[in-house]
């Protein structure tokens, strides 16, 4: 009698060790993860999506194309309001990883996006707004960076834009959110001055009256590691940093890691996302009889991977959206700066498909 007793605690203990072998402990002890609706089922580890932004520039038209061009399109010398253009925008971007056209914003513009951009069939692919202060400011006749926030006339202004931004495009089922907030990115905030903060505070409130808790990004990164008005956004980035050196892509991607280093450091302690940046390439020579270029920023496509790997190094969690972190990449079309991922007759695809190589597509 005694040995059935032990034979049968034996058999009852093999089969409890089997059952720890073969079932994961959570769904035992139970234990916090991400949960997959459709099936009800718990996934250790859920894949992390990296959100993929390009900057996209709506004003290509013939006069455009006529004060020059570093590179030519595989499209040609197109109009951004050719359905047939973006169309195939909408279908690169879809097929090679990019999450979210950034588009360059001035009321002026008004009319190429949404005759243009927002109509078309985006697929996955979504647009936000990068609202380049430095272009309006210009306009209203203030001259180059910084821009004084004591003037009533860019304070005023940027306020009644930013309203505008949000009246026009915030509800727009093409405008990119996360986690329902709408994402607005603001060109160098690093170079406003005197009262600028109260803008950003006054510009956020005003928003938010309308029913829109934007999440708002500052292109605050720059050489100069200058982290005063941090806190006052939701994410810090850059449009990007190339001053004229190293003039070689992956030696570039070398110099990036100190300075990304100490500025995720810092925006991380102010309980904000931090947002890196890459550029294939950067040459504005064409521009030469019009402004000062830099030396131009060369390299090949292995250049531009390598670059990639070195900034996904740099990714971040989004506060707020789990398994979910953000890249930036300059450009997707800027073909008078020849930064531009875009099918070229220079590079082909060569720029473009290094993307979803690092980051994926999904």
């Amino acid at each position: 009698m005694k040995l059935n007793i032990r034979y049968k605690k034996t058999i009852v203990i093999a089969f409890i060790m089997i059952i720890f072998i073969f079932i994961p402990l959570r769904f035992i002890y139970g234990e916090s993860g991400n949960i997959n609706t459709e099936n009800n089922m718990v996934s250790e580890d859920s894949p992390e999506d990296t959100i993929v932004y390009c900057d996209y520039y709506t004003w290509w038209e013939e006069k455009k194309w006529e004060r020059g061009n570093s590179n030519n399109p595989e499209l040609g010398l197109y109009d951004s309001l050719n359905p047939q253009v973006l169309k195939e925008h909408s279908r690169l971007a879809n097929e090679y990883g990019i999450d979210v056209f950034k588009i360059e914003y001035v009321p002026s513009l008004d009319g190429s996006i949404i005759n243009g951009i927002l109509k078309t069939d985006l697929g996955n692919t979504k647009v936000c707004l990068m609202y380049d202060i430095m272009i309006r400011f210009m306009e209203l006749g203030k001259g180059s960076p910084p821009y004084n926030f004591n003037d009533s006339e860019i304070y005023n202004t940027f306020i009644d834009d930013i309203n505008h931004i949000a009246d026009v495009y915030f509800s727009n089922p093409n405008y990119f959110n996360i986690n329902g907030r709408p994402v607005l990115w603001i060109y160098i905030t690093r170079e406003m001055c005197g009262n600028w903060k109260k803008a950003i505070n006054d510009a956020r409130q005003n928003v938010n009256n309308k029913g829109f808790n934007v999440y708002l990004i500052g292109d605050h990164i720059y050489w100069d590691y200058n982290y005063d008005g941090v806190e006052l956004f939701d994410g810090i980035s850059t449009y990007h940093v190339y001053t004229g050196g190293p003039q070689n892509t992956s030696e570039f991607a070398n110099r990036l890691k100190l300075l990304y280093s100490k500025w995720k450091k810092v925006v991380q302690s102010k309980g904000k996302d931090f947002i890196p940046g890459a550029i294939p390439a950067y040459n504005d020579t064409c521009m030469a009889a019009r402004k000062k270029c830099v030396p131009p920023l060369n390299g090949s496509q292995e250049d531009f991977n390598y670059m990639l790997k070195i900034v996904s190094n740099y990714l971040d969690y989004v506060n707020g959206a789990e398994n979910l972190t953000q890249v930036t990449i300059a450009t997707f079309n800027e073909n008078q700066e020849g930064s531009g991922v875009e099918p070229s007759l220079e590079w082909g695809y060569d720029r473009i498909k290094q993307i979803p190589i690092v980051f994926g597509n999904k």
